[in-house]
C-alpha cells in the first residue's frame, strides 16, 4: 500500500532556504509541525492548548508562555515570552507567588499587609492600626480617633 511520509528531522535542522510554498516539515525531537509559505519562510503549526501535558512546576526564567499578539498585523500572530517577562509586564515583583494588588493602574503590585504590617501596599497614620490574624485570613483596623472636624 502506497505511504505518504513528510519531510521530518531535528528542530536545529529546519530548513531556511529551498522550501516550496504548502510544504509541511515535522520536527522529531520537539514534535512541531511547520508549513512553508515560500522558498525561504516557515510558519510554527500551534498546537491545541488543550492536548498538551500539565506543567508540575515553573521556572520563570526559563519557562515560556504562547501569547496571541492581537496587534500583529501579518504573519504570525503567536509570540514567546519567558514566565518572568510576563510578570514584569503585569507589574509583579521578581519572585512573587501570590495574588498582588496595586494602588493604581501600572503601579508596582505588593501585599496589603506587606512584610510586618508598615511596609505593605496599604499603611496606617498614626491614629490609625491593624491587626493580622495568626492565620492570614484576615486584618483587623482599629481607629483611635474619628475627627469630624468642625464648621
Amino acid at each position: 500500500m502506497p505511504r505518504i511520509q513528510i519531510k521530518r528531522g531535528l528542530k536545529a535542522n529546519l530548513p531556511s532556504t529551498g522550501m516550496l510554498a504548502g510544504e509541511p516539515m515535522v520536527t522529531t525531537d520537539r514534535g512541531t509541525l511547520h508549513v512553508a509559505t515560500d522558498a525561504t519562510t516557515k510558519l510554527p503549526v500551534v498546537p491545541a492548548i488543550d492536548d498538551l501535558a500539565t506543567l508540575a512546576s515553573v521556572s520563570g526564567a526559563d519557562d515560556l508562555l504562547i501569547i496571541h499578539d492581537a496587534s500583529e498585523s501579518g504573519g504570525q500572530k503567536e509570540k514567546k515570552m519567558t514566565f518572568d517577562a510576563f510578570k514584569t509586564a503585569l507589574n509583579i515583583p521578581t519572585g512573587a507567588t501570590d495574588e498582588k494588588v496595586a494602588v493604581v493602574a501600572g503601579g508596582t503590585s505588593g501585599y496589603l499587609w506587606g512584610t510586618d504590617g508598615t511596609d505593605g501596599v496599604m499603611r496606617m497614620n498614626a491614629s490609625m492600626s491593624w491587626t493580622k490574624d495568626a492565620g492570614n485570613g484576615f486584618v483587623t483596623l482599629a481607629v483611635n480617633v474619628v475627627d469630624g472636624g468642625t464648621f
